[in-house]
């Protein structure tokens, strides 16, 4: 496989039944600067989970099992197994944690964030087909751009394997029901791997206990996946690697007229070839997507509801694709190329119900470009100090925005909006120096800066959860981040620790500032609803984000291996013209400490794993006026290898049925997390 096509198909490692009893071996990358390098290279803090690791997990999802990974969350503290997909976005060191991911998310090299939205989809992911994650944390963009802003996850997949078969069932309580089925074969010059993934659960109902009404029902969830993957020898210097997928997801919201449903067609093509003294690597990729959601408005008392916002139809449609070049130089590993993504989104939706029916309907969305011109140069500087230095150039354009409202009795123009097209470039550096000051130790640190551009869903779709509505804003500008980190690693034979700590200044981060609480007319939202709030995204001036993580894994014995990790990060608004009521606050779902604690024991056939979760308390709001109360969960993984390749596993996902509560409204309504999840299944795994 070629050095640079790394990043869409790394080189699969044989995952061990038993932890590994050899020392701790070096450990290759290719997200931080898009060619493979050790990750003991690279100055910024990595993580990398293999797939072994998510197997053993009592998370149910990749997204709750990457959770176990300090610094790495989701919007609202729920996980993606009902949550409401919007609300999906990923979140590195607590870099505006929102619905919108401010962390780029991959699947073999190409996009995972929804090309409108900027959410994640985690139900594509296959547990079978994962060989393992990398976390790139810090300003990623010098080399993937925008969406890069706090960082970037990428999700790398098994290559096809010799005539082989993988397979998952599972089933648990409240109707859970799993399987997770691959098939692949390759010869010399062809491979091919086919995989479904199907999944359901009955749910729970997301408001807390002593506050549901009639009207709380379990949010459920249901998805099916089909995607196959073919690989081609193309000559002695050139391959080429189709992949392409079908998914369906259906989910309710936890009361009968709130739901939602997604249908999503992806194709993604790479090709390589070896060429003189470097190689080249094209990848192209397109993806359609229709999703539709529905609203309510709910009594105080949670007696009843009324429809309050039908979105029938939110459609995505993205093209995109790159070139790269990769070659040595001497000392250098240098890598370069161009990509861009082009995508037209737009919302169809119903609003305004009264007398029994949505009297008018409205129209939102637009185009966005987006495109970029990158290098990046890894170079010895003598026998123990190496020097990674890169930039990239983007180029963003917003143009057809429109937002039409009508009247669905008579057609009457309500409201009529050409938007005007936006266009800005950024250039994003980023220098880092790696000094092995011993024969196990480095210490290491980065200067960067990076971007992200809004939403084509921030600039023109705005929303509602229960009686809180959230305007959208077409004058958004890019949000920007400087920042540096220092740290130092050691590896030994059977410990491996590192510690970082970082300084983020992000400028104009893309904030829901709360303008109004209702009862009554607050504008640009409309009327409110006692109890609930009108919020507007809007670009909110400057928050600082500094902290420490801490990461240290130790192999007791050849049978036992303990992985402690710490994240801690303060948030502060600095400045917030349209809100200086803000400044000094911290950012909303933000908390300032998360620790985790994941021992795994082996014996004979058997095996244990826990993953213990402590969540410091963070707010909810802005306004820093909702808390959220800190939690401690903890999930269970226990596995029998029955022979061969099979083996039979139970899971339990919050061991101890802990309330956590996830999100707060302001008229004092608990949404939360999952409770007690148990399940069994079977597992059959060939060595890869």
């Amino acid at each position: 496989m070629l050095l640079v096509s790394a990043g869409a198909h790394a080189q699969v490692a044989e995952p061990a039944t038993d932890p590994p009893q050899n020392p701790i071996q070096e450990t290759l990358v290719v997200t931080a600067s898009r060619f493979e390098q050790p990750a003991e290279d690279v100055p910024t803090h990595v993580t990398v989970i293999e797939g072994e690791e998510i197997a053993a997990s009592g998370a149910v999802t990749v997204d709750d099992a990457l959770r176990q990974t300090p610094g790495f969350s989701l919007f609202r503290r729920t996980g993606s197994v009902v949550a409401q997909p919007t609300t999906q976005g990923v979140s590195l060191r607590n870099i505006g944690p929102s619905g919108v991911s401010r962390t780029l998310v991959l699947l073999d090299g190409a996009p995972l964030n929804d090309p409108f939205g900027g959410w994640v989809y985690w139900s594509r992911v296959s547990r079978v087909a994962l060989d393992r994650v990398e976390i790139v944390r810090g300003g990623g963009s010098s080399a993937w751009g925008s969406a890069a802003l706090g960082g970037v996850i990428q999700l790398l997949t098994v290559d096809p394997g010799e005539d082989r078969l993988d397979l998952m069932a599972e089933a648990g309580e409240r109707g859970t029901g799993h399987i997770d089925l691959g098939w692949s074969d390759r010869n010399d010059r062809l491979g091919y791997r086919l995989h479904a993934n199907a999944f359901e659960t009955d749910g729970y109902p997301v408001v807390r206990a002593d506050q549901r009404g009639v009207i709380d029902v379990p949010a459920f969830s249901e998805h099916l996946g089909l995607d196959g993957r073919l690989d081609a020898g193309l000559g002695d210097s050139a391959s080429w690697s189709g992949r392409l997928e079908l998914f369906e997801e259906d989910r309710g919201n936890g009361t009968p007229l709130t739901d939602n449903d997604t249908e999503l067609l992806s194709t993604v093509h790479t090709f390589d070839l070896v060429a003189g003294s470097g190689s080249w690597t094209g990848r192209l990729f397109y993806q359609d997507q229709e999703f539709a959601a529905t609203f309510s408005s709910q009594q105080d008392d949670r007696s009843s509801e009324t429809p309050a916002l039908d979105q029938f139809l939110v459609e995505a449609e993205a093209l995109g694709g790159s070139i790269q070049w990769t070659g040595l130089l001497g000392r250098h590993t240098l890598a370069g190329g161009v990509e861009a993504r082009g995508t037209e989104g737009a919302t169809h939706e119903n609003y305004f119900f009264s007398a029994g029916a949505f009297s008018n309907t409205r129209l939102a969305g637009g185009d966005e470009l987006l495109g970029g011109a990158w290098v990046q140069d890894s170079v010895a500087l003598g026998d123990r100090l190496t020097l990674s230095i890169g930039g990239r150039l983007d180029l963003w354009r917003a143009e057809d925005g429109v937002r039409l409202q009508q009247s669905i009795a008579d057609g009457t123009v309500l409201l009529e909006l050409d938007l005007e097209d936006r266009e800005e470039t950024d250039f994003s550096p980023r220098v880092g120096l790696v000094w092995e000051a011993a024969d196990a130790w480095e210490v290491s640190g980065a200067l960067y800066r990076a971007f992200r551009a809004p939403t084509i869903n921030e600039l023109f779709r705005p929303f509602r959860v229960r009686n809180d509505i959230t305007e959208a804003n077409a004058a958004l500008d890019p949000e920007t981040l400087q920042g540096g980190e220092v740290g130092a690693r050691y590896q030994g034979r059977r410990t491996r620790f590192s510690s970082f700590l970082f300084v983020e200044d992000l400028d104009d981060p893309i904030s829901n500032v709360t303008i109004g609480l209702g009862p009554g007319v607050v504008q640009p939202c409309g009327f409110v609803p006692g109890g609930g709030s009108c919020r507007q995204r809007q670009n909110l001036g400057s928050v600082r984000v500094e902290g420490l993580e801490v990461d240290l894994s130790v192999r007791a014995s050849d049978r036992a291996t303990v992985d402690f990790a710490w994240a801690h990060s303060e948030t502060e608004v600095r400045s917030a013209p349209n809100q200086p009521e803000l400044v000094g606050k911290a950012l909303a779902q933000a908390p300032e400490d998360v620790v985790t604690l994941r021992p795994r024991f082996v014996a004979g056939r058997f095996d244990l794993a826990l993953a213990a979760r402590w969540v410091d308390e963070q707010f909810d709001d802005d306004l820093n006026e909702r808390v959220l109360d800190d939690a401690t969960t903890v999930d269970l993984f226990t596995r029998f290898r029955a022979g061969g390749a099979w083996s039979i596993f139970a899971a339990a996902e919050n061991l101890f049925d802990e309330e956590v509560a996830a999100a707060l409204t302001g008229d004092g309504l608990v949404s939360i997390a999952a409770p007690r999840l148990l399940r069994i299944g079977v597992r059959f795994t060939p060595q890869r």
